[in-house]
């Protein structure tokens, strides 16, 4: 199978670190330079500055897309059309407004598109479903949920008030 990553910022990177370690060698990369992290990890797989010729010269099987939010649809749209199957990071968009083009793109060509999420399997997370699902707790009626990182620890490399997440 082939793989084009696009986005090598620290998620990026930790899905080529994933696949090499699942002994997964044929890896394109699609990167725009902007990324803060040193390149030495990069040095052993094809990288590519076009994201349209990269998909028409390598026809990778899967895109992950790994780049900053509000550049996603500009690579899970191509990548569909292309008929790719995409692992989407979340989350898929910062806007709804393209969200019906790549959901109209997908069901033409048949792609398939799963959004990461690191909590999916989240055993208490899953514990909470079970009962929802269940009716143990009763009708859900509303719901509040927090969800907060400590920013300094996200990037130790780069001055954390300067990074996408903080923006």
């Amino acid at each position: 199978m082939k793989y084009l990553i696009a986005g090598l910022g620290s998620i990026g990177r930790r899905h080529m670190r994933n696949l090499i370690a699942l002994r997964e060698k044929d890896i394109v990369l699609y990167r725009t330079r902007k990324a803060t992290m040193p390149d030495d990890e990069l040095a052993d797989f094809p990288v590519e500055t076009d994201f349209q010729e990269a998909l028409k010269k390598h026809q990778p099987d899967a895109v992950i897309v790994g780049n900053p939010t509000s550049m996603h649809l500009d690579i899970a749209v191509p990548a569909a059309e292309a008929g790719c199957a995409i692992l989407l990071e979340k989350p898929i968009s910062n806007s709804t407004a393209r969200l019906d083009q790549l959901e109209s793109v997908v069901r033409k060509s048949g792609s398939k598109v799963l959004v990461a999420f690191q909590f999916r399997f989240h055993p208490g997370l899953m514990r909470a479903k079970q009962l929802i699902s269940d009716g143990e707790i009763g009708r859900i009626i509303s719901a509040h949920v927090h969800f907060g990182e400590y920013l300094p620890a996200w990037h130790p490399w780069e001055d954390y008030r300067q990074g996408y997440a903080a923006r």
